[in-house]
């Protein structure tokens, strides 16, 4: 399984800071490697949280938490923190405000697995959680119908293939699973709302260069794009269908849907792991896993307009995944 980057700290610009309650919680008595940790999720979240008309939600590493954030006029404030987990990763929000929360499990010893938590909009305990084994879970998409789409990273106990589960809204077992040959690690995936096509970004070797494969409406065979750049993490797509895929190695490539040549790209001083639009595709909230924080670039300009630090990022832990609320589509 592929390693997260080399840690650098750097410098961040025009920071919106807030101060993080201290939390004692923590999971313990993590079962066996052969099925997902199901321990108890905790937390605190303001009453501000369930009628809050946008939010943004950050997961971190070490301790392992999904701070909430409301966003109101540029402003964003700490208003719940979900605690409890593992290793969280990708994140993802639906319309009706349901938080989904890719939480790996590394154990000390035997292979990796990872779980699936559904969070109702103001909730601290899940209403729902998918154990995809025999599948190492890295992030997570919705689509209209409320399928939830997890893209694995890889089978536990091998670093290849990887997969795609689909779960209808109360299944238990995937009602399909999406693989190729060549897509030995899945590390990031988007759907397309008008189209239901399922877009993942994948390495094909240990060499660590990134691709991106469609599933056409979310069904059979995969067909690669035929792009290729750095260390692949998260992909997203901005309203016109544009693919942006998260590179390792600092920028966000943008791609059309089609595959061809390069777009464009956002240069981000670090290294970018996932990366969310605002509801109207005019802000992208990036999670920088070398500089601690959450960097917010305008869209379709690229510029740098600020960035969501929070104390225990920079001292313990570092964002993964990030998520808005409403979602764009």
């Amino acid at each position: 399984m592929r390693s997260l980057p080399t840690l650098v700290l750097a410098a961040a610009t025009a920071v919106v800071c807030c101060h993080v309650p201290a939390d004692a919680s923590a999971r313990t008595g993590f079962p066996g490697a052969s099925r997902a940790h199901n321990g108890p999720v905790h937390g605190w979240v303001s009453p501000q949280v369930k009628s809050a008309q946008k939010l943004l939600y950050v997961a971190g590493g070490s301790p392992p938490t999904v701070d909430i954030f409301t966003a109101s006029g540029g402003q964003y404030t700490l208003a719940g923190q979900l605690t409890g987990f593992f290793d969280p990763q990708g994140i993802r929000t639906d319309d009706a405000g349901n938080l989904y929360v890719v939480d790996d499990f590394v154990p000390q010893e035997g292979p990796v697995g990872g779980q699936v938590d559904v969070f109702p909009k103001g909730a601290t305990q899940p209403s729902r959680v998918i154990n995809p084994y025999p599948w190492n879970p890295f992030d997570v998409a919705v689509d209209k119908a409320g399928d939830i789409y997890i893209a694995n990273s890889n089978p536990i106990g091998k670093f290849s293939p990887g997969s795609v589960t689909v779960y209808g809204q109360s299944d238990v077992r995937p009602i399909r699973v999406l693989r190729g040959t060549d897509l030995k690690e899945i590390w990031g995936i988007t759907l397309d709302a008008r189209t239901s096509d399922v877009y993942v970004s994948y390495a094909t070797d240990s060499s660590g260069t990134g691709h991106i494969a469609r599933f056409t409406r979310g069904r059979g065979k995969p067909t690669d794009l035929g792009v290729s750049y750095g260390p692949p993490w998260g992909i997203t797509q901005d309203g016109d269908g544009n693919l942006l895929a998260c590179d390792g190695d600092g920028p966000i490539e943008i791609y059309p849907q089609g595959g061809g040549p390069l777009l464009g790209a956002i240069q981000v001083p670090g290294a970018p792991l996932f990366a969310s639009f605002s509801s109207d595709h005019s802000l992208l909230y990036v999670s920088n896993f070398n500089n601690f924080d959450v960097e917010i670039f305008s869209y379709p300009g690229g510029t740098m307009v600020g960035s969501i630090q929070q104390p225990i990022w920079a001292k313990n832990a570092w964002p993964t995944g990030v998520a808005y609320f409403p979602p764009a589509h």
